[in-house]
């Protein structure tokens, strides 16, 4: 009983979901209690859905609810108002005022575009509003939606949903981790939503736009949504339950993905249906499309070296499967000594591939079905038990051979009874070995065009490695897997925008459930249709190729109750921070009662009845009242409605990371609004741009994405956390990204009286000027600022290593002078803080090595000084390793002995080793490089070792270069960044 329920608990190749990728469970403690407590649950009774889950208000139609008559009939501006004031009049509570018209710009600019108003816009609307502001607010609605920028701000939105990223997640280092087409479905998104793409069309496209459209249609990318998961380390099952997950949670709110080892706990979702969905994703293979035209003759060559690669290992593959039919037909027999998909199989040319043997299965279950010309006999003789095989073999062999078109080469290998099931597949096995040498006799072309058919087990799969990698020897896997990274960089370097479509392969058998989620115990056979919750009783299989298409269009139909609710409540959601239903990828049983059911029925059949328009269903929400109220109601009843749920005021919002980001860098008039391509990690120095084009990558998810609640690319996101943590603050007090825009923000006022400059610094940050108070603070703070005295640089560290410049001074052969280098980054000592720079140029020394100076009179030289009286040793190898240039030279010199060791380098290496060298207290070793005769790729390795019998001086665990001296902000600066640290900056009411 208890090994059953561990394997039910943790079932092979679940991944995520189901415990233990690949069969390899570690149980700690904590697993331990989560066994223990999974066996007191399990001896409870089930948990099932109610009788009358169907009845669940999200799986029925919206229904037509016309706007309801209220009292405060001013206050209505949209018919969204009537359906809000109908609960605030129930409960007694009158709405919030009409919000201010700057606080207004602020909300709706944030809320479409999520960028601040400038000043000058905040003034202008200011102005307008005062005249009429039921115009003003439409004209700025208007202005908002058309902007690019509002689909960035709600393209982010949905690449939450889309669990955008990036990058694979973790694969192997044969594979390029990095996505090449995930920048332009990122792209795509932000596109569609700035062209108000129709919902309905933007679903279809994301689901079968290579049923929709031209092969060279940028809407190819489109298939981002479904393509762009994890990877799994290659495990399909996990593949596809990632895509059927985001695909129903993400457009219908329904956890679909709960099905796939029991029956859904809560909703009414068998099994029967996840598998049915499998069944539509398992026919497809991904496939890369180049969305440009390219002419690059290195990207040419890869691709013909995979290409060719391909189809030698494809042939060399087949030729192994067709030499050995009789031993995969064995392999049928005792199915469970071959292990399902994993990411720990390694195999050779010797073994039988596991997934050729599972090709082969649903061969035959599929051939099953009628009277196979070829298989027939195997059919009835696999399916007689070997207990019985004395009494029933027999008459089974006789049923076969007496089928109508049985290929006569068969019936006569068959015309007596083979000793067991495992004879008749050596029967099979030396047909087809000899079908090629039997020439024209009847049935050989039958058996040949078998063996030769692109859709027979005997032939591996014409498509991309990232689909037919389970059917070669691990070897060649590996080697294709190399090659397919190779053009994938070369795209990526390039730029080339790219899609990774779906395209869907011939259909096969119908998926079978995998019983408790096991795909090596597979079960009952069921058809690809849709979820019957949604379809009914009734519903039919999908006939078009795999069903994808179908589904798209069940999905995106205007009959679904769930799609057209699902999609307003997420705009809803992003608008007032909660939705009308507060989980908003799930509308299943275990979901609240919507806060506004009438107006949820009712804006989701306007969004159908408007074209499925989001644009137009922003323009409503942000018309009405219910939006344009202040966030402050002192006669809100905070009692008996906390969370605001009558929304008897607007609720404050705290902006996001991407906000904030983004409004730091515009403020301060840095943002950089180029739009599309691919993205830099979002702290490179220099970047820029908004906060959407960053690169997100889901194994090595920047920590301060981490840290302010960015979505977790690893899976379909709805509801962003919101948390408030230490590492926050200390990200703006001092993270170099606040400084470098506190400096920005004080550059761009700078000039100005101080006066005036405090009211514009105000502008810039809050669209409006300082008050009396604010601009005496302050004059206060930037005085008390400017009085302070600036901490002093660190001392440079005690060492017997200097860092310095001379000149070696050939007709003296000595060094001539030595001149510390003055500064330190932390890594090396320089001439000055920008690289090259100074006097010195090029001069620069590290740990490990460095780089002479630009002439001859500024060699550098590594100095070490003898902390006491006594007989050394000096060993090392200097180093040149560019091909170009002509090297470099280095010296050792001793400030008693004079020239000790020298030796000029080219793209090579020399000795530099001293035995026995006595020094006094105070006496200096001088190892000194400069240019050959011209500077050109100069930079060397050379980290001397100095040893004194009890002691060793080492260059490299040796080096001291203090950090630089803190980067202090200046007075205005400093006030700058109070300003962006205060929450009027972050937080949107």
């Amino acid at each position: 009983m208890k090994s059953a329920l561990l394997s039910f608990l943790f079932p092979t190749g679940l991944g995520r979901r189901g415990g233990c990728a690949g069969g390899r469970c570690r149980l700690t403690g904590a697993g331990l209690l989560a066994v223990a407590a999974a066996l007191a649950f399990t001896a409870s009774a089930a948990v099932v859905p109610p009788p009358d889950a169907h009845e669940h208000w999200a799986f029925h139609p919206p229904r037509a609810t016309p706007p309801p008559a209220v009292g405060a009939v001013d206050r209505v501006q949209t018919e969204i108002d009537r359906f809000v004031l109908t609960r605030l009049e129930a409960a007694g509570v009158p709405p919030a005022a009409p919000a201010d018209a700057r606080t207004l710009i602020r909300r709706m600019s944030y809320g479409l575009t999520g960028l601040p108003p400038s000043a000058e816009e905040a003034d202008a609307f200011v102005e307008a509003a005062a005249d009429d502001r039921a115009s003003a607010v439409a004209a700025l609605i208007d202005r908002l939606l058309a902007s690019p920028r509002y689909g960035e701000r709600w393209g982010r939105h949905w690449l939450d949903v889309a669990r955008y990223s990036d990058t694979k997640g973790y694969v192997y280092g044969r594979e390029e981790r990095q996505f090449v087409h995930a920048p332009a479905y990122r792209d795509w998104v932000i596109r569609a939503f700035n062209d108000d793409l129709p919902y309905d069309r933007f679903l279809l496209l994301q689901l079968a736009a290579d049923r929709l459209v031209p092969a060279d249609s940028s809407d190819l990318a489109a298939m981002g949504f479904v393509t762009g998961g994890r990877r799994f380390i290659g495990v399909t099952h996990d593949i596809i339950d990632d895509r059927i997950d985001v695909v129903t949670r993400g457009t219908m709110g329904l956890t679909v993905a709960c099905a796939r080892c029991h029956d859904h706990k809560y909703d009414p979702v068998p099994t029967a249906d996840y598998y049915s969905l499998y069944g539509v994703f398992r026919g497809s293979d991904d496939r890369l499309v180049p969305l440009a035209a390219g002419d690059d003759a290195e990207l040419a060559k890869r691709q013909e070296k995979l290409t060719q690669t391909m189809a030698t290992r494809r042939e060399e593959a087949g030729a192994r499967l067709r030499a050995r039919v009789g031993e995969y037909l064995t392999a049928q027999l005792e199915l469970k000594k071959y292990p399902e998909e994993g990411f720990d199989q390694i195999l050779s040319a010797d073994d039988l591939i596991p997934a050729s043997v599972r090709r082969w299965r649903d061969f035959l279950h599929l051939a099953a079905r009628s009277a196979h010309p070829i298989f027939g006999p195997w059919q009835a003789l696999a399916a007689v038990p070997e207990s019985e095989w004395a009494t029933a073999a027999e008459p089974a062999r006789r049923r076969a051979l007496a089928e109508p078109g049985l290929n006569p080469l068969v019936a006569a290998a068959f015309a007596t009874l083979p000793a067991n099931a495992r004879e008749a597949a050596a029967r099979y096995g030396k047909l087809c070995a000899d079908a090629e040498a039997l020439g024209d006799a009847p049935g050989a072309a039958e058996l040949r065009a078998f063996l030769s058919d692109p859709q027979s087990p005997t032939v591996v799969p014409d498509t991309g490695i990232v689909n037919n990698e389970t059917f070669f020897p691990t070897a060649a896997t590996e080697e294709l897997w190399r090659l397919q990274g190779e053009v994938d960089r070369r795209l990526i370097e390039l730029g080339t925008p790219a899609a990774l479509v779906l395209a869907e392969r011939a259909p096969g058998p119908d998926p079978r459930v995998f019983n408790r989620g096991l795909p090596s115990n597979p079960g009952a056979e069921v058809p690809r249709r849709f979820l019957e919750v949604l379809a009914g009783p009734g519903r039919q299989p999908f006939r078009d190729g795999t069903g994808r298409l179908e589904l798209a269009r069940a999905i995106a139909s205007p009959a679904n109750p769930l799609t057209a609710r699902v999609m307003v409540n997420r705009i809803w959601h992003h608008h007032f921070g909660t939705g009308l239903v507060k989980t908003p990828s799930d509308f299943g049983l275990r979901a609240e009662t919507p806060s506004h059911p009438q107006l949820l029925d009712w804006l989701g059949r306007w969004f159908v009845d408007s074209g499925w328009s989001v644009k137009a269903l922003h323009r409503l929400i942000l018309s009405s009242a219910v939006y344009q109220q202040s966030a402050q109601n002192p006669q809100a009843d905070t009692v008996r409605d906390p969370d605001n749920r009558l929304l008897a005021h607007f609720p404050v919002r705290r902006l996001d990371f991407e906000q904030l980001r983004d409004s730091m860098l515009q403020v301060g008039g840095s943002l950089d609004l180029t739009m599309g391509g691919r993205g830099r990690d979002v702290l490179d120095d220099g970047n820029t741009r908004r906060t959407v084009y960053a690169r997100v990558d889901r194994q090595f998810l920047p920590g301060t994405f981490r840290t302010f609640d960015f979505a977790n690319p690893d899976l379909h996101v709805a509801v962003r956390h919101e948390t408030t943590v230490p590492q926050q603050a200390l990200f703006f007090l001092n993270g170099p990204f606040a400084a470098q825009r506190a400096r920005a923000l004080a550059r761009a006022t700078d000039g100005l009286p101080d006066t005036e400059r405090v009211h514009q610094l105000h502008r810039l940050v809050y669209q409006r000027a300082a008050t009396a108070a604010e601009a005496r603070a302050a004059s206060e703070f930037v005085a008390a600022a400017t009085a302070e005295t600036p901490p002093a640089p660190p001392p440079p560290p005690e060492t017997a290593w200097h860092y310095g410049t001379g000149a070696w001074d050939e007709p003296a052969r000595r060094l001539a002078g030595f001149t510390p280098l003055p500064h330190a980054t932390g890594s090396a000592w320089q001439g000055d803080a920008a690289y090259p720079g100074g006097d010195t140029g090029w001069a620069q020394l590290t740990a490990t090595g460095g780089h002479p100076g630009n002439t001859r009179a500024h060699a550098v030289v590594r100095r070490w000084v003898a902390p006491a009286s006594g007989t050394v040793s000096v060993a090392g190898t200097l180093k040149h390793e560019p091909s170009q240039g002509d090297g470099v030279r280095g010296f050792i010199i001793s400030s008693r002995h004079g020239l000790l060791r020298e030796a000029r380098v080219h793209a090579s290496e020399a000795a530099m080793n001293v035995d026995g060298l006595a020094v006094e207290h105070g006496d200096s070793l001088d190892f000194v490089v400069d240019i050959a005769d011209t500077l050109d790729s100069d930079q060397f390795l050379w980290a001397p070792v100095v040893t004194a019998p009890e002691t060793e001086w080492h260059a490299t665990t040796g080096f001291s270069a203090p950090p630089p001296a803190p980067d202090i902000l200046q007075p205005w600066e400093q006030y700058a960044q109070v300003l962006l640290l205060s929450n009027e900056f972050a937080f949107a009411d």
